[in-house]
């Protein structure tokens, strides 16, 4: 592997470098409420670009565009003054008039935001609106539990970045961007703001490597190390608590990454990690790469046609929830046995097998529809014409079927998909014996 051009083109690929995938939604949307609010005819005033695409940490066709819109200071005391859950008043009366322009479209005024699920488009936009305070930060409608106002303070975040990406050179902004695909290629949940919070804090430790996959390796250690039972994180520029809603589950990860890392020695090996790590995004990127050798070698042997889907390709993937697969191992005359659990204590899984596949926490994901994917590995499959790699829609209740045939290291995965966009995955290893 060229590792010096694999970085390159892997890094300027995930990089979101643009809004103009954007701009019109955003055009449209600020106009509207403009023409509301204000009585403006202007496409520009009263709104930001915040989240991770207002901080430029977002990789390249995000799926989710966080909006803030401004409204005028009559607008808040008119909704605090109701007797009972005027942020849910405003948040019905924002959403109304987003209803006007868009009478097609799924729109929901819930919680904390105005959410736009465009059928037509890659992604769906968050609107909050919002009002400015004294300070430069905004409150905003949370309709949960009653009704309360809450704090953000977005532009702090953003001026931090910036200064972050001038001093690093981009670097700050390539591992943001590395991590947010880690993240979406594993299938587990990591708050943008803390990815951000956290490749800062990580910058301010002392000076770094200029190699990428050694700069990688340090920023995983450094993951590692982070307190799994720690409440919140303060956030970069805004000191805003970010909290520790998914139990740390990015720490055992990283530290499993970090390990892959540093054991890998020659290029063929470091090249099979960072794909192993990042997926898709990492595999296009490579040049002069080798990791497929022996399955090429497996399909020339055979004269066997690599046809693997991904679900990168079908579906844009951004993880936003955790979700976990499991297998229950039937054999007739036995107690059924959950795969993970085998796999833990080094039991083999054998052939003639009958094989229940299932979303664990299936109950949480009635929003979406699941999709699965079987891949055959190892030269059985590719002698039998059988290394499978499509993906098929399954059942709404998250269950897949399927038996044990012939030995290799296979595996299954599981998406979530919501709107067009996949919002949660899982793996888990099929090696029969």
């Amino acid at each position: 592997m060229d590792e010096k051009q694999s970085f390159e083109n892997f890094f300027e690929s995930i990089s979101l470098d643009s809004l103009s995938e954007y701009q019109s939604s955003i055009e449209s949307l600020t106009k509207l409420l403009n023409k509301k609010y204000y009585d403006l005819d202007s496409v520009d005033d009263h709104c930001l670009v915040v989240g991770s695409v207002g901080r430029q940490t977002a990789v390249s066709e995000t799926s989710d565009l966080d909006l803030l819109f401004v409204l005028p200071q009559e607008v808040y005391t008119r909704f605090n003054a109701y007797d009972s859950n005027g942020q849910s008043a405003l948040l019905q009366e924002v959403k109304k008039t987003i209803k006007s322009r868009y009478p097609k479209t799924d729109i929901k005024g819930d919680g904390q935001a105005v959410v736009i699920n465009f059928t037509d488009r890659f992604y769906s936009i968050d609107l909050v609106p919002a009002f400015e305070q004294d300070d430069g930060s905004f409150n905003y409608p949370d309709s949960n539990d009653g009704g309360s106002w809450k704090k953000t303070d977005p532009i702090p975040e953003q001026d931090a970045c910036s200064v972050l990406f001038e001093r690093t050179d981009g670097d700050d902004k390539r591992l943001c961007n590395a991590l947010r695909v880690w993240k979406n290629a594993l299938g587990f949940h990591f708050k943008g703001l803390l990815i951000d919070t956290l490749v800062n804090s990580f910058y301010n430790q002392k000076d770094r490597s200029s190699d990428p996959y050694d700069l990688l390796s340090d920023l995983f250690k450094f993951l590692s190390e982070q307190d799994c039972e720690q409440s919140f994180w303060h956030a970069l520029g805004s000191n805003q608590q970010v909290t520790n809603d998914d139990n740390g589950a990015f720490v055992p990860k990283a530290k499993k990454a970090h390990g892959k890392l540093i054991d890998a020695t020659s290029s063929d090996e470091k090249e099979q990690v960072l794909i192993d790590l990042f997926g898709k995004s990492f595999s296009e990127a490579v040049v002069d790469g080798s990791s497929d050798s022996e399955e090429a070698q497996f399909a020339s042997k055979y004269g066997v046609a690599i046809d693997e889907r991904f679900v990168e390709d079908q579906f844009k993937v951004d993880i936003r929830r955790s979700m976990e697969i499991d297998c229950q191992v039937i054999q007739h005359g036995f107690r059924p046995s959950l795969l993970r659990d085998m796999l833990s204590r080094h039991c083999p899984l054998l052939r003639k097998r009958s094989l229940h596949f299932f979303v664990v926490n299936a109950a949480s994901f009635r929003d979406c529809s699941f999709y699965w994917k079987v891949r055959n590995r190892g030269e059985a499959a590719f002698q039998r014409n059988c290394i499978r790699g499509e993906i098929q829609r399954g059942n709404k209740d998250g269950f897949h079927d399927e038996k044990t045939d012939f030995v290799g290291p296979h595996y299954v995965e599981c998406y979530a998909v919501r709107n067009g966009v996949c919002i949660a995955r899982s793996r888990i290893e099929v090696p029969i014996s």
